[in-house]
């Protein structure tokens, strides 16, 4: 037994159930139980010292069933993450692999289930497992997967240092959509298998540059600090973009995106996020091209899918310049998927179809990762700031 308040104190209960706090001087307290496997009722209860003793602050006991969990992993991790998990049997549920690989079930009871993976981009050997739970957990249900395509890309953050086919940007973000961030490499970091980009309050000084590093826009002060990661010189046409990530709350009003854009901007974004520079087109011109695989900013869905082509015909589930569709994301860990074909765009989230976008959009293009401040997202809310991106892996399968 635990009692707060104008004072905190713990006491253990007799062989009746009885229990009892002595020596208390006036004033408020509360009361609340606990013991392994059991729930109890109220779960706590608030008591009042005045002048007297209090008695009769009763509760009642009833037995909580063990729970087991079922557990393994799907190697090679580069084809196993991010695989839908299902349950089925005397309970049903469905999960993911994580980055590693590895699934698990908690709280079930004793029975008998089955365990099948399944994924857009994997078959697996065996094909689902048969599984009994009798009064313990259940460890190494494993599975090996074998990829229907070539892993183009993966990254599970290992380390504790972006990888090589990363870049870090330095730079103010993109001055046209009124950003008020600087992006600082500070912002981005690896641990635990984990990207996290980070952003807070600044301020900080940052401008923009044209290539080779000469400065575009001088260094002003900005109220943010946050991160943005690209692919250096990686680039490819058509394939399955597989992200594991959780993202900030829509109270903070940031805006977070993983997204892709047309490598003719892939150089020039490095040094400034202006198109209509050097090779990158602008906005809405012939040639440029971008997928925002999920783009989130507060406005009552949070994240929404979009394409942008203006070379795009008008209709089959795409406008002239975008197509965007809203859905709904918690904080949690999520698995978004976008399927990039000859004749279409489809966006996923842990394995249920969003959107599609039934056009032809042929340009190379390379991935993008980062949190902006400003423009749509509106004016973050300070108070909850610090606030982050976070990243379990990233794959890219191509048939």
């Amino acid at each position: 037994m635990a009692l707060s308040g104008a004072v905190s104190t713990n006491t253990t209960a007799d062989g009746s159930g009885n229990y009892s706090f002595s020596g208390l001087a006036v004033g408020n307290y509360a009361v609340a139980p606990s013991n392994v496997g059991y729930s109890f009722n109220p779960m706590s209860q608030p008591v009042t010292i005045s002048n007297t003793n209090v008695s009769g602050v009763n509760f009642t006991a009833t037995a909580v069933p063990p729970t087991y969990t079922i557990s393994g992993s799907i190697s090679p991790a580069s084809s196993g993450a991010g695989s839908t998990v299902t349950l089925s049997g005397a309970a049903t549920s469905q999960t993911t692999a994580d980055a590693l690989g590895r699934y698990s079930f908690p709280g079930l009871s004793s029975g008998s289930y089955t365990v099948t993976p399944s994924s857009q981009t994997a078959i697996f050997s065996p094909t689902s497992q048969q599984v009994i739970i009798s009064n313990s957990n259940v460890p190494n249900e494993n599975f090996t997967a074998t990829a229907t395509g070539t892993v183009f890309f993966f990254d599970d953050f290992t380390g504790t240092t972006l990888g090589a086919d990363w870049t870090a940007i330095s730079r103010h973000g993109e001055y046209a959509q009124s950003e008020t961030e600087c992006n600082i490499p500070g912002q981005v970091s690896v641990a635990k298998s984990v990207l996290t980009i980070t952003t807070a309050v600044g301020p900080a000084n940052c401008g923009d540059f044209n290539i080779g590093g000469t400065v575009r826009t001088p260094a002003t002060s900005w109220a943010y600090i946050t991160g943005d990661i690209q692919w250096t010189s990686l680039n490819f046409t058509y394939g399955t973009i597989e992200i594991r990530a959780k993202f900030p709350d829509s109270a903070t009003s940031l805006w977070p995106a993983t997204w892709l854009l047309g490598s003719n901007c892939q150089v020039t974004n490095i040094y400034t996020a202006e198109t209509g520079y050097s090779t990158c087109p602008g906005v809405g011109l012939s040639g440029y091209t971008e997928i925002d695989m999920t783009e989130c900013y507060n406005t009552g869905v949070w994240c929404q899918f979009h394409v942008a082509n203006p070379d795009f015909q008008i209709g089959s589930g795409c406008d002239a310049v975008y197509a965007n569709n809203g859905f709904p994301v918690d904080t949690n860990y999520h698995v978004f998927t976008t399927v990039w074909t000859s004749t279409s765009i489809k966006q996923y989230m842990d394995g249920s179809l969003v959107t599609t976008c039934n056009q032809t959009l042929s340009n190379p293009m390379f991935l993008l990762i980062q949190t902006q401040t400003g423009g749509v997202g509106g004016t973050p809310d300070n108070t909850l700031l610090p606030a982050s991106l976070q990243v379990d892996y990233v794959k890219v399968t191509q048939p």
